[in-house]
């Protein structure tokens, strides 16, 4: 009897060990206490926290980049250059006046201007002194504003003067106006006494 307890005693010894020894076992390969565990799916070596870089190696593109914010680039100011056209602005049936061209020079366009006699007693024009003749014409641009010229054909060549342009005789007129209006808004011009004319553009 006391053998066969003696026995048990010792078995019981020999799988107490053994359990000892496999807990020590599996502690060693098993992750540490309080060490979060892995997350699955996760590549070898890859870290588990902070942003994800793409797989690529590129940067991630940058929210801040021009145009992710809805805004639109100003427009491109207006090349310099000629741009011809014909836009009649003046017809009595005798007489017209066309504007022929709007030039765009270093910060200022130039307006060209064909006057055209077909009457038999010619056309009778006249051009005021400098100071008025100056004030005689005008732009008006998109947001309203009126910008005079600087010079024309009246002030620099006949300034004062009255004169008759003779039947089937045709004179080239001209405005220079401190100005380029934008390339995408429509502008107007209104010509001495002869009207105004609209939806200009460059």
């Amino acid at each position: 009897m006391f053998r066969k307890h003696l026995v048990e005693v010792i078995v019981g010894v020999v799988v107490a060990v053994l359990g000892a020894a496999a807990l020590a076992w599996l502690n060693l390969d098993g992750p540490t206490p309080g060490e979060p565990a892995p997350k699955a799916g996760a590549p070898t070596g890859a870290a588990t926290s902070g942003p994800a870089q793409p797989a690529s190696g590129n940067p991630a593109p940058s929210t801040d980049a021009p145009g992710v914010d809805g805004s639109t680039a100003a427009p491109e100011p207006p090349a310099a250059g000629l741009r011809r056209m014909s836009r009649l602005r003046y017809d009595d049936g005798r007489n017209t006046a066309t504007v022929t061209g709007l030039e765009v020079t270093a910060g200022k366009l130039r307006v060209q201007l064909r006057y055209e006699s077909h009457a038999t007693n010619g056309w009778s024009l006249s051009c005021p002194a400098p100071a008025a003749d100056l004030q005689s014409s005008h732009l008006t641009l998109a947001d309203g504003r009126r910008v005079y010229p600087v010079d024309t054909y009246c002030t620099s060549q006949r300034s004062g003067e009255d004169f008759t342009l003779r039947p089937g005789g045709v004179l080239e007129s001209w405005g220079v106006f401190p100005v380029v209006p934008s390339s995408d808004s429509h502008f107007s011009l209104t010509w001495y006494d002869l009207g105004t004319v609209e939806g200009l553009k460059l």
